[in-house]
């Protein structure tokens, strides 16, 4: 592996650019159809709406894309202009251009860190690489038929010293971007014969004439101000200089980032110290506005740098001490230094953002005066750069409703709320601003105005607070494979692998019955599930990280409640099968045996079905109605439920000799003790029996002050029923060692609870239980702090000495677990084997809280069905039920394009807060159009991921499409006398049409894939690497390099050092390997001749052979040559 980048000559690129835009109508994956037109009328903008004049150049849009990884090759700002944006903020260079950037260098994960400086490449192949970009930009344009203009601003961005900058190599880097006719006509000589037309297009000999300046933190005032002066007294340069968010004061940016915001960013003493301070800020702009003046030059500010803070993850190395916040936790920083700065200048200021940009905000970005808007780690996310579409449909419709023909009449127009009631147009002399002086002045105050609102705005809104418990996370359990990697999280992560795209899909055309009776052939009970499921699909949804994780629960929910899909049980199979227990475990066994034509019967303790979520979950989550239902259709297919039969030993030995089968899902009914001095006391109230009373309708008495043990799902339960119990002036507290990102609680309940007024103290060990008279008087705890992970993969709590305190209560329930109690065997065997659910006894099967102690419902539903399927496996018969054909069958670029837009899900309405003292369902299902409109937002990820594609800023994970194929694989083995025997050795196929490569030349191995790649691996590191050059094939220590022959195409690969190659000739496949050499069919890869190349040799695999077949066409589907 290598993770430097090679970038490729200006031909090779353009000949693959051209091939794929004829071929497949796309860029490097990138749908066409998503391509910014700047002629198109039927668009949602009008000619010139966007269009403004910045450097005195037009810019067709004020978007672009900051100085960044999207900036830095060829491909990337090619991608970025063919997408829409225009201002492009090439990546910074330095002098030192040989810098080793710890790897990785990218967390994306919500709000962006890094930990990468400037160019990775060396200054002259980052020259080659924008003029490759100018080049392509304008020839694109011409072949699109898009004007004569491609209407971009190439916008330089040089760091960090005046010492640097006076080097040669920089000064060389100047000279060039100022004129680099001699390197433009050889690039033109180049390309000629791909693009015969290149010589009628105008392609200016000047690719920038304006700069922005990016110095060292720490950099004194002075230095500043010299290297900004110097570039445009000397080099003529329309200047910006980026400034820093520690500008705010380290009291102002902590109260908004910390406080405001919740953002667990720690921004170190040592930033606001060395940065620049606010007073010597106004300095500097005030003396640099004169020199760009007397210059004849429009100097401007890029707000802001990223902000420096210290290291507290674990995705960056542990010799990285910083690492640079940037995305929606930067925004309202931004925002409120921008404000600063034009209220203290009236206005007056040039401004262009970076600073969490995104599709919903660049408009009131545009209406608060900024020239330009650059984003950088939105595009970073899925969707990548497909994204920025939507910026500009956002854009042109706010434009259009304020009734604004371009950015300067938007300012005006564009109505921010304001708390005294009226719009920027009327407000503009209010409030701390200068007063107006013509025209010019009143747009100036106006944009303070707007600043002073949207500065409010920011800080207040939802979408830019922390909002979550633990952190949005996609990674799943899968590994990744060379090939065949799509499928959709949320099913993989189901403990019942319910099909939900399928259910969306169905859902999204109105087919309901038809989505109920996918939802039933995985699971039983979709009204209970639709109300109390935790619902982990919901947070492994791709959606995550774009806008909201679709509401699976919610679609469900609804479709539970519509006509009942005919269930067709198979003809009955004359085996019978016990089921001991009516819980989730025991009744999804048994619908589904019934379906498969057993005889089943269960056995129920109690005297009623649905086990602990019958008895224990609130009425406030779950209506005795859902549970009644589920529980009608599986005695309608015939279940029998003997209640009130409570199984013992000798009665198991019964069933197990009476019937073929037994399943033993008994639950784990019994409260986990807390042994702890006083845990016995009087007021301390088992937290079972206590939702088991409360259920039941029975009056329970706890007092004003309840304190709550625990961090499950229990818990929650127990202190939101405890919330109804105590009164208006009641108060009720939950106990938990570790902290909220810690409790293994569904968020959505401790949400729900923290909504309600439980208070939470994370942090507390609870140690004595405080009495008067033999009754609770209050908990005894100490302080903790989280240490080194343990077996649990949580931080282990440890007690703070002398940290003792006491929290009053007139009740206390540890909700600290549930244990199992079976009573009629013994635990020991119970026992199962890893992946089986068959027990130790023979005939005997479990599975739900019996097989894994407490868990969640749908587990145990999850459980039942497949110790169900093993019942039918070790009867001999087939489980037909999941064997269906989906008429479902999307165009990858019709999913592409969905994965270009952000779509927030619809609100669920809830009982207002002061509507709780209750037991009323809390949450209103949706109706059925929000339904549908939200089924609609599902990505079909079973059909398509592409993921990695997406948010890989240098287009290195590239997508093609292959025929599916199947046939045997063979191996060749060596005999006595050294004549070849051919075996079978397996079957290799490929069942999917999409696959996925990484191109070794344009990964830098940031680590961006690896983040949002939804299976445990990274695909930079799993996926096959092609080599688009012989040099970084040479360098690297593994991959495949295409060689195109006249009449054969050879894929070498190397691994380990090791060269081995599958040549396709006409009629044939030649393997080679150090070992032999061996002549493969061309329809069916069988094995035709073999020629040992070595004595020693005695067996050869086919297998890579096989994958290179694959990768064979995946290269030359790239169009390399």
């Amino acid at each position: 592996m290598s993770d430097k980048l090679f970038p490729l000559p200006l031909g090779q690129l353009l000949s693959i650019t051209l091939h794929e835009l004829d071929h497949k109508d796309s860029f490097f994956g990138i749908p066409a159809a998503l391509f910014y037109d700047p002629t198109a009328q039927n668009g949602p903008f009008r000619n010139t709406m966007l269009h403004s004049t910045v450097f005195g150049k037009r810019l067709h849009t004020p978007l672009g894309v900051a100085a960044g990884p999207h900036s830095q090759m060829a491909q990337n700002i090619v991608a970025a202009w063919l997408l829409g944006a225009r201002y492009m903020e090439l990546k910074t260079v330095q002098t030192l251009d040989e810098l080793e950037v710890s790897k990785p260098c990218i967390d994306m994960q919500d709000e962006g860190y890094n930990c990468e400086w400037s160019q990775e490449l060396k200054i002259r192949q980052s020259f080659e690489e924008y003029l490759h970009a100018w080049i392509m930009i304008h020839l694109l344009n011409h072949r699109f038929g898009w004007g004569n203009d491609p209407g971009l601003i190439f916008n330089m961005s040089v760091g960090y010293n005046l010492e640097g900058i006076m080097k040669d190599n920089v000064q060389w880097f100047f000279d060039q971007m100022n004129d680099c006719s001699e390197a433009l006509a050889a690039k033109m000589d180049e390309i000629r014969p791909l693009y015969p037309g290149i010589d009628t297009i105008k392609i200016p000999a000047q690719l920038s004439d304006n700069i922005t300046l990016s110095t060292m933190h720490g950099c004194p005032a002075g230095e500043i101000e010299s290297i900004a002066g110097y570039l445009m007294e000397d080099k003529k340069l329309h200047t910006y200089v980026k400034l820093n968010p520690t500008l705010l004061g380290a009291e102002k940016l902590r109260e908004i980032l910390n406080q405001k915001l919740g953002f667990l960013t720690e921004v170190p003493d040592q930033a606001f110290v060395h940065d620049l301070a606010y007073k010597d800020a106004l300095s500097i702009i005030k003396n640099l506005q004169k020199t760009a003046a007397k210059n004849n030059l429009e100097f401007g500010l890029k707000l802001t740098n990223t902000l420096e803070s210290l290291n507290n993850k674990d995705v960056f190395g542990s010799d990285v001490e910083n690492m640079y916040m940037s995305g929606r936790a930067l925004h309202p920083l931004t925002v409120n230094l921008a404000y600063l700065l034009q209220k203290d200048f009236g206005g007056k200021l040039q401004l262009s953002f970076s600073g969490g940009a995104d599709a919903f905000n660049a408009g009131a970005l545009l209406a608060c005066g900024f020239k330009t808007i650059t984003t950088c780690t939105d595009l970073l996310k899925p969707g990548g750069m497909m994204r920025l579409p939507q910026y500009l449909e956002n854009i042109a419709g706010e434009m259009q409703k304020s009734g604004a023909g371009d950015p300067d009449s938007f300012v005006m127009k564009y109505a921010l709320p304001d708390d005294r009631g009226k719009d920027a147009g009327t407000a503009h002399a209010e409030g701390n601003t200068v007063l107006p002086d013509g025209e010019a002045g009143i747009r100036e105050s106006v944009i303070v105005e707007n600043l002073r609102k949207y500065a409010g705005m920011v800080v207040e809104s939802p979408a830019y607070k922390m909002g979550y418990l633990t952190p949005p996370n996609i990674k799943t359990e899968r590994r990744l494979g060379l090939f065949d990697c799509i499928a959709a999280p949320c099913r993989e992560t189901c403990a019942t692998g319910q099909d939900i795209p399928e259910y969306m899909w169905h859902t999204s055309r109105g087919e309901f019955r038809e989505a109920h009776g996918v939802i039933l052939r995985t699971n039983p009970f979709p009204s209970v599930t639709g109300m109390i499921c935790d619902h982990l699909c919901q947070n492994k949804c791709t959606r995550v990280h774009y806008d909201d994780p679709l509401h699976i629960r919610e679609v469900k929910r609804f479709n539970s409640g519509q006509q009942e899909p005919e269930l067709r049980p198979a003809s009955p199979n004359g085996l019978r099968v016990a089921v001991i227990g009516a819980g989730p475990a025991g009744l999804s066994c048994a619908y589904f045996l019934a379906l498969a034509g057993f005889s089943v019967e269960v056995f129920e303790r109690a005297s009623r079905a649905g086990g602990m979520v019958q008895y224990a979950i609130p009425g406030f989550r779950l209506t005795d109605e859902a549970m009644d239902k589920d529980l009608e259709r599986i005695t309608s297919l015939g279940v029998k439920v003997s209640y009130n039969t409570r199984v013992d030993g000798e009665m198991f030995d019964r069933l197990r000799k009476n019937f073929d089968f037994v399943f033993a899902g008994t639950g784990a009914p019994l409260s986990a003790p807390l042994n702890i001095e006083g845990i016995r006391s009087q007021g301390v109230l088992d937290p079972l029996d206590f939702l088991f009373r409360v259920r039941a309708g029975e009056q329970v008495t706890i007092g004003n002050r309840v304190v709550v043990i625990g961090g499950g799902n229990t818990a929650m339960d127990a202190a939101r029923t405890a919330y109804r119990l105590v009164g208006e002036k009641g108060k009720v507290t939950i106990v938990y060692r570790r902290t909220f990102h810690e409790m293994p609680a569904d968020q959505g309940e401790i949400r729900a609870a923290l909504e309600e007024g439980v208070e939470f103290m994370e942090l507390c060990g609870p140690e004595e239980v405080i009495t008067a008279d033999g009754r609770v008087k209050a908990l005894r705890c100490s302080r903790m702090e989280l240490k080194e992970a343990d077996e649990s993969g949580r931080r282990r709590p440890v007690k703070i000495s002398g940290s003792t305190f006491e929290i009053p209560c007139d009740s206390l329930i540890p909700a600290v677990g549930q244990v199992v109690d079976t009573g009629f065997m013994d635990n020991k065997d119970l026992a199962t084997r890893e992946g089986s659910y068959l027990t130790r006894i023979g005939n005997v099967f479990t599975g739900g809280d019996a097989m894994r102690g407490a868990s969640t419902a749908i587990n145990a539903i999850g459980d039942g069905r497949k110790a169900a399927a093993e019942v039918i496996h070790a009867a001999g018969l087939t489980e037909k039920l999941l064997q269906t054909h989906t008429q479902k069958a999307h165009d990858p670029a019709e999913i592409m394009q969905q994965r270009s837009k952000r779509v927030f899900a619809p609100r669920i309405e809830e009982l207002p807060l002061n509507d709780r003292k209750n037991f009323k369902l809390v949450q209103t299902p949706l109706g059925q159009t929000d339904i549908v409109a939200e089924a609609s937002r599902c990505l079909h990820c079973d059909e398509l991921c592409n993921t990695c594609v997406t948010v890989c800023p240098n287009l290195a994970n590239y997508p093609y499409h292959i025929e599916k194929f199947r046939f045997p694989i063979q191996k060749i083995q060596r005999s006595k006398d050294g004549s070849p025997e051919i075996k079978n050795n397996g079957i290799f196929s490929v069942e999917q049409g999409v696959q996925i490569m990484n191109i070794a030349d344009f990964c830098n191995e940031c680590g961006n894939c690896m983040t949002f790649c939804p299976t445990a691996d990274a695909p930079y590191l799993v996926k096959p690497k092609l080599h688009l050059s012989i040099a970084s094939f040479y360098d690297a220590g593994d991959g495949y390099y295409l060689s195109r022959l006249e009449n054969a195409s050879n894929l070498i690969g190397k691994e380990n050092g090791q060269l081995f190659t599958l040549s396709e000739q006409e009629n044939q496949y030649v393997f080679e390997t150090t070992e032999a050499i061996v002549t493969l069919g061309k329809e069916d890869f069988s094995v035709k001749d073999v020629q040992f190349l070595q004595k020693e040799a005695t067996e050869v695999s086919l297998d890579r052979a096989a994958s290179m077949l694959v990768i064979l066409q995946g290269a030359k589907a790239l169009g390399h040559r």
